[in-house]
């Protein structure tokens, strides 16, 4: 049997994973969203220390979790599982469609059920490309270069140097992506799973296929859209929920000696300590925004999960 995946029936993009993710969190970092207030888009760990001390920034900032995928493009002429799957739960091939699988570690899918359980309180969702092309690519990484509001409504303006007029019509930053939230817990034994989907957003999960017609699945721009619009008038407490679900995560309890060794990991990892400061005393004094820099360090390291945070910068 040949080892070439033959161009036209399964295609593998020609970037690499690392790629995609460099170019969307530019973006994200680089856009700010013009209403009636700036709100900026930021890993805790980047965003200003001074600034977000104050209460004010402190009570609107909105955490949001995305874990993000690379995905092959299946042809109509695919003849695999896969589309064998979608099509008995009536799911479109007709135009080819994505898939990507979920990680499988240590005979678990704890990757996938720390998105879900974070999903529960939060939006976080998987983020996978519309394209396999590397053409595509680079188009979304020009867009990132610029500071940029997400949308622009028509936009007229004169250029100097070619001295003639120009428009930008409706321009939407991240619409060649699309957005999959984790739609259940999966503690089978299969070996593998996947979310495959099309372009207009028809969803399915394999192993045993489902088609997940509700499954909220959207244009990451809709999905960004959707975190800006969020009033969050419990950050605190809302971070505070996502901290004390960290040991849940790994399946321990809060006092346990083998959660605090992963805390203590953490805390050594993001800080320095003082050698005459106890770890125990340090988990006990830690504010809002320590536990958002722990919660960022820990499903990173753990699950390979970014937290990002949505404020507004009055």
């Amino acid at each position: 049997m040949s080892i070439l995946k033959i161009r036209g029936e399964r295609t593998t993009p020609d970037f690499i994973e690392e790629d995609f993710i460099s170019a969307i969190e530019t973006a994200l970092n680089r856009s700010v969203y013009y209403h009636d207030k700036s709100i900026e888009i930021s890993r805790i760990s980047q965003a200003d220390e001074n600034e977000l001390g104050y209460d004010g920034i402190l009570n609107t900032i909105v955490p949001f979790y995305i874990q993000f995928k690379r995905s092959d493009f299946y042809s109509p002429q695919f003849k695999g599982q896969l589309t064998t799957d979608r099509k008995n739960v009536t799911l479109p091939v007709d135009r080819g469609y994505f898939a990507f699988e979920l990680l499988r570690k240590n005979n678990k899918f704890e990757q996938h059920n720390a998105m879900f359980k974070l999903s529960q309180q939060n939006k976080a969702a998987y983020v996978a490309p519309m394209f396999y092309k590397s053409n595509d690519l680079s188009k979304l990484k020009s867009q990132a270069k610029e500071i940029l509001p997400l949308h622009y409504d028509d936009i007229f303006f004169y250029h100097p140097i070619h001295g003639r007029h120009t428009t930008l019509r409706n321009l939407l930053l991240f619409k060649k992506s699309i957005t999959i939230p984790p739609h259940d817990i999966i503690n089978d034994n299969n070996a593998s799973h996947h979310y495959s989907y099309s372009r207009d957003n028809k969803i399915g999960f394999h192993s045993d296929p489902i088609n997940l017609e509700n499954s909220k699945a959207q244009n990451f721009y809709y999905f960004i859209q959707e975190v800006f619009n969020q009033q969050e008038r419990e950050s605190k407490s809302k971070i505070e929920s996502n901290y004390n679900l960290l040991p849940e995560l790994f399946g321990f309890e809060k006092n346990t000696s083998d959660f605090i060794a992963i805390l203590e990991a953490s805390i050594n990892r993001i800080s320095i300590v003082d050698s005459e400061t106890t770890i125990s005393s340090i988990i006990e004094q830690l504010d809002t925004i320590d536990k958002l820099v722990i919660l960022e360090d820990i499903l990173y390291h753990y699950f390979n999960i970014r937290q990002f945070i949505k404020y507004e910068n009055a």
